[in-house]
This record gives structure tokens, C-alpha cells and sequence, in this order.
């Protein structure tokens, strides 16, 4: 497993991960978990493989910056357009201000590139949380550095 810094200086120009090595951490939204794959301070852009179990209903969010998907297996839709299916081999591009709520009814795993934050709201859009690269990365070398201890 892989620690990540937000201080370290680049070793490379490349980085690279086995992702099926990375454990899977619960995400910020109840019935979903992550993997983090990189991350860029400078830009706020983060790279993450994301599970959601069945039947998960994502909250209303709203991105801040583009989120770009690609579906790898399962399927969801956005709860005001359920005619609008996202599943397996489908690449999606949220544009920043996008505004929305996902629904899995049978679970799905997709790679998205975060070109910046998303914020939780409230049925009267109040922001209720935010996560952004620095959330994903304390977040993830919290629990490596858990589960080393």
C-alpha cells in the first residue's frame, strides 16, 4: 500500500499503484468506498476508484470543479432523471456548478478524476460538507498508517 504526501518532492514522472492491492476505505457518503490513486495539490485534482453497494442514494451534491467517470461495473442514474442509465463502459463528464443526486439500485464501480471539490447540501442548498484532494489524502493515510500500527 501506498502512502501519498502532499509535501514530498516528485520522485518521477510517473506514478503508478496495483489497485486491486489498495484496500477499500469508506467514502464520505454512506454505502460507498473509495481508493485513492493520486492526487495534485497545485491543480486540487484527485483520482479515485468508488464503490456503491446496492441501493445506495447518494445525497444532493454539488461539484465545484468537472468530475469525470467512467463506469466499470454496475450501473446508477440521477434521481430526477431515472429514464438516464449510467452502467458499465459509460464515460460521463459532471460539469463544475452541476448539481445532482446518483442512484445505484444495483451497486457499481467507477474511476473518476475530480478536477475539484464537492459539496454536501441540504434541501434548501446549504452546504452541509466538503470534500476535496486534502480530505481524500488525510483520510486515506490515516487508515494506512491504522492499519500499520
Amino acid at each position: 500500500m501506498s502512502n501519498f504526501s502532499d509535501s514530498a518532492p516528485a520522485l518521477s514522472t510517473l506514478t503508478s499503484c496495483r489497485t486491486a492491492d489498495l484496500p477499500w476505505l469508506p467514502w464520505a457518503m454512506r454505502g460507498s468506498q473509495f481508493k485513492l490513486l493520486s492526487v495534485d495539490p497545485a491543480s486540487g485534482r484527485y483520482t479515485l476508484l468508488i464503490r456503491f453497494d446496492k441501493g445506495v442514494v447518494a445525497p444532493i451534491h454539488r461539484h465545484i470543479g468537472a468530475v469525470e467517470g467512467y463506469v466499470l461495473e454496475g450501473a446508477f442514474h440521477y434521481a430526477d432523471q431515472p429514464e438516464v442509465r449510467f452502467g458499465a463502459g459509460d464515460y460521463l463528464l459532471e460539469r463544475d456548478s452541476a448539481v445532482h443526486q446518483p442512484v445505484s439500485p444495483e451497486g457499481a464501480v467507477m474511476f473518476a478524476v475530480f478536477h475539484g471539490p464537492v459539496e454536501g447540501l441540504d434541501q434548501e442548498d446549504n452546504v452541509i460538507g466538503r470534500i476535496d484532494w486534502k480530505w481524500h489524502l488525510d483520510t486515506w493515510n490515516a487508515a494506512l498508517a491504522k492499519a500499520e500500527s
